[in-house]
């Protein structure tokens, strides 16, 4: 009896195009944005093992059906509190905001279920020993609770006293709950820190944990970057920084010391902040759902009492935008792109990581076309290669438009900030790349106060006293095969 010969290289040959096929089919029918799609395809068909496996692992924003099945349960019990206890209080600030705003406000206000709200008010902090000392001291006298949330925790220098002092707040009988990222705070969970801080009764926890049976079912780069520090639930704070000691902090990467933006709130947003920060926790495991529900039923009785009207903190409107690749609806990116298109004299932007799509391109080149006057300040040096070669393939077509480009000389830039004319600011953990628009769990602050807005202007103008302009004569100097490497790159930029 003659052997059969199983012919197996053609049959993995044909199993290994039919999968690139499928992934190709997938490329076109689920990636909404073209940039990213157009990236795909290329790597699907230039390395065609690798890109499915990448494809697989890396091509579409899942986060789980369990999580979202405990995001929808959670959205449901938020509907019912706001049902309950919000439908009788006044919370229009139509009044509170200029005409040109409102519908910015709105398309946030749709997508999240987090309008504007009034009489905040709100310090910024511009160092980073001014956002440590103001966090020390609300920490030290919290009475009730301490909330952290932050894409990165290094227990060095500073941030030593400061996980000190919420062990502190915790065996004096405050609630305390951290939640880090589990990629970002690698080197925190495998410190000696979690056992001490959990020794002491405070809850910790790890957002987006990764490992071989969560990249199964979920997306394993898609990261919780929020940076978030709630007091009593009557302060908080948000901005670029994570609980990091500059002076120790990725000392190696040739870049200089990060310099870093927060602010404090107070006021009725700081409940929306408190509600994207127990979101966040309950999201990630069916016990976390339950005890936030029962923890937050509690409160039903007292949180009437904090609502606006009775949370009189000051005079400003602003709104807390969260945004997340599970919302279905890309909040924070159309936010931007809106507020872009409103600017009828000057825009500034300040981001570390700066890789436009090309919508967001035309809106800054278009909006420079039009007599607006359109700053970019950016850090000369960045940690990522990548990031640096990508960005600077658009440096061209954005000097070219009349955009004035600043390169950040005095460190790593990394306060994300953008003004709108005097009146507009948007603050907060978003980069002005594709990764923060679409697949990191971010948050932002919309600011819709003329005072506010000054003193963000005031800091981006000392940022500027420390940086170089780019000129475009300059640029085009440089040796040509820099613009070869740097569009090459560029292709990728989508999926940076």
């Amino acid at each position: 009896m003659n052997n059969i010969q199983i012919p197996w290289g053609q049959i993995l040959l044909y199993l290994h195009t039919a999968a690139a096929l499928a992934c190709v089919v997938r490329v076109l029918y689920k990636q909404r944005n073209t940039g990213t799609a157009f990236a795909w395809l290329i790597i699907l068909f230039m390395f065609p093992l690798f890109g499915v496996i990448a494809y697989l692992m890396l091509g579409e924003p899942r986060l789980g059906l369990a999580r979202a099945k405990r995001a929808a349960e959670m959205n449901r019990f938020y509907g019912e509190f706001a049902e309950r206890y919000l439908a009788d209080i006044d919370l229009d600030v139509t009044n509170d905001i200029r005409p040109r705003y409102r519908g910015i406000a709105k398309v946030a206000a749709d997508a999240t279920g987090l309008g504007a709200t009034r009489n905040n008010a709100m310090t910024l902090l511009s160092t980073t020993d001014e956002i440590v000392d103001a966090m020390l001291a609300d920490i030290r006298a919290a009475e009730q609770s301490c909330l952290l949330a932050f894409y990165i925790i290094d227990p060095q220098g500073r941030i030593e006293t400061l996980l000190n002092t919420v062990i502190e707040a915790a065996e004096r009988g405050v609630d305390c709950a951290v939640l880090a990222d589990a990629v970002g705070s690698h080197g925190f969970f495998n410190s000696g820190w979690v056992e001490k801080l959990r020794a002491a009764g405070i809850e910790v926890h790890a957002a987006l944990p990764v490992g071989p049976m969560h990249t199964l079912f979920t997306r394993s780069d898609l990261r919780n970057h929020r940076k978030i520090l709630i007091v009593d639930k009557k302060i908080g704070y948000t901005g670029s920084y994570n609980l990091v000691d500059p002076r120790f902090f990725k000392q190696n990467s040739g870049v200089g010391e990060w310099v870093d933006v927060m602010m404090r709130c107070t006021g009725p947003m700081v409940l929306e902040m408190t509600a994207v920060f127990y979101a966040d926790l309950a999201v990630e495991n069916d016990g976390n759902l339950a005890s936030v529900q029962q923890y937050l039923s509690g409160y039903t009785e007292i949180i009437p009492a904090m609502l606006p009207d009775k949370m009189r903190a000051g005079n400003v409107a602003a709104q807390v935008i969260p945004s997340a690749p599970d919302q279905g609806e890309r909040v924070i990116y159309e936010t931007i792109i809106s507020a872009i298109y409103s600017a009828t004299r000057k825009i500034v932007i300040t981001t570390p990581y700066f890789v436009p799509d090309d919508p967001l391109l035309m809106a800054l080149t278009t909006a420079a076309k039009r007599g607006v006057d359109v700053t970019l300040i950016l850090p000369a040096k960045v940690d990522s290669l990548m990031v640096r070669y990508a960005s600077r393939a658009y440096y061209p077509m954005l000097l070219k438009a009349g955009v004035k480009i600043a390169l950040f000389e005095g460190g790593l830039l990394h306060a994300k900030t953008m003004t709108i004319d005097e009146g507009y600011t948007l603050f907060g953990t978003v980069n002005m790349d594709m990764r923060s628009f679409f697949l990191n769990l971010e948050i932002s602050l919309a600011v819709y106060d003329k005072t506010i807005t000054g003193q963000v202007i005031d800091l981006q103008q000392q940022y500027l006293g420390s940086s170089r302009y780019v000129s475009i004569k300059g640029w085009q100097q440089r040796a040509r095969w820099w613009g070869l490497v740097e569009n090459t790159v560029r292709l990728m930029s989508p999926l940076l």
